[in-house]
């Protein structure tokens, strides 16, 4: 993001986008404006969310302050991202009985997630 007006737009759901052809930078809502309310993956914009537990990872001073506040600790399984966020999840993940997990740390959702 650049500039005070991408962060801006990006609190209603507007993020900058780059054409891999021709370079031109837009600025477009890709998820539609009922997701922006949820949290996503800064990365992949994935929804499919998982919490993290500080036990397993530790954030810098910033993220620290954040969950503090009230914010929420989510984490994106297929990219591995941990953040925070203000907006909740849509819904619980649960993984599909067929795919298989990928390997990481234990966190809090593990009951959630496998039904212990």
């Amino acid at each position: 993001m650049r500039g005070l007006r991408e962060r801006l737009l990006a609190l209603l759901g507007f993020y900058a986008f780059r054409c891999n052809s021709c370079r031109l930078r837009f600025v477009i809502r890709p998820m539609g404006a009922r997701a922006s309310a949820f949290a996503r993956c800064p990365r992949c914009f994935r929804m499919d969310l998982s919490t993290w537990d500080p036990k397993y990872y530790h954030g810098d001073l910033w993220m620290d302050l954040k969950v503090w506040l009230g914010w929420y600790r989510w984490r994106c399984d297929p990219c591995r991202r941990n953040f925070v966020s203000w907006r909740p999840r849509r819904e619980k993940y649960v993984r599909p009985a067929g795919e298989a997990a990928p390997y990481s740390a234990p966190h809090s959702d593990y009951q959630e997630l496998h039904d212990v």
